[in-house]
């Protein structure tokens, strides 16, 4: 059992816990039906005790659903300057015609598409189910504040509460931005062509969800069945990121002049570690003189 946990994790990580849940069934196990977490519960306590006990690495398995609220601090000017060093990126999206922006329907979700979003250097809302009025206005007012169209990348469920989500998002961005929001909404999980594929895990649905019926409409729609369900874990954490990294390559519209801003941004990184030795003689002959001072008083 753990062997086969091992190595679905190595060649789905960063993964959630839920995704390899999803990865073991017909595998490892049957998937948990009638509101049971029984089959759930086992990857939950054998990768648990894998990572504590040294049997797999802890990166593998992410949680988004954990933030530490601290303000950044250095321990010194040099230490301030190393790190900024190694983290400085170019606002390469500058240069394009379109602000692009990656939403998901959970943390969980997040985590597994965060390698992606920060390869590409853009931004990774999670929703948190149902995202709140103030999360979506302050996304309107930044929209506004930037003054060109945005194009959301869109990752969730296909059922009731997931399929409310798009909805949900795209309705309050127009009316919070009195229709002026230029915005492309891409949903690249999961999709209708998703669900009529039947390669994915499918769970019965909520039909007391107070979004079935505008469900049950849209299913009718694509032609599928009203009464299933499927989860965006479904889909291997590979396929989310292979559709996201895609989707985000199209929308770079001016490939010359992102090319340029990479460029430079290297260029710019290289200048950063060669000022890197002249502020630790700043820094140093500081230090000697306050201490000078010190010593005289």
């Amino acid at each position: 059992m753990r062997a086969a946990l091992y190595s679905i994790t190595e060649a789905a990580q960063p993964c959630s816990v839920r995704h390899v849940y999803y990865l073991g069934i017909g595998v490892l196990w049957p998937k948990d039906t009638a509101g049971s977490r029984r089959n759930y519960s086992v990857p939950v306590r054998e990768l648990g005790y894998m990572r504590e006990h040294g049997m797999m690495p802890w990166e593998w398995i992410t949680d988004g659903t954990r933030m530490v609220r601290q303000e950044v601090q250095y321990d010194s000017l040099e230490d301030a300057m190393a790190r900024m060093t190694e983290s400085y990126r170019r606002n390469l999206w500058a240069s394009q015609s379109q602000r692009v922006e990656v939403w998901c329907e959970s943390d969980s979700v997040a985590g597994v598409l965060q390698p992606i979003t920060s390869a590409w250097g853009v931004g990774l809302y999670s929703c948190r189910g149902q995202s709140s009025k103030t999360f979506v206005y302050e996304a309107v007012e930044e929209y506004a504040r930037q003054g060109r169209g945005v194009t959301v990348i869109f990752a969730g469920d296909w059922d009731p509460t997931g399929r409310a989500v798009p909805r949900s998002v795209v309705e309050r961005i127009g009316r919070y931005g009195n229709g002026g929001v230029d915005l492309d909404f891409q949903q690249i999980a999961v999709t209708a062509d998703d669900v009529r594929s039947g390669q994915f895990t499918t769970h019965d649905v909520n039909t007391a969800d107070v979004n079935f019926r505008r469900y049950r409409e849209e299913c009718l729609r694509e032609g599928i069945d009203p009464h299933i369900a499927v989860e965006v874990e479904a889909l291997s954490p590979g396929l989310l990121r292979q559709r996201l990294d895609e989707a985000i390559e199209g929308l770079v519209d001016d490939v010359r002049q992102w090319n340029i801003s990479f460029r430079t941004e290297e260029a710019e990184r290289e200048l950063l570690q060669a000022l890197q030795g002249t502020v630790k003689k700043i820094a140093r002959r500081s230090g000697d003189e306050l201490a000078a001072e010190d010593d005289e008083s």
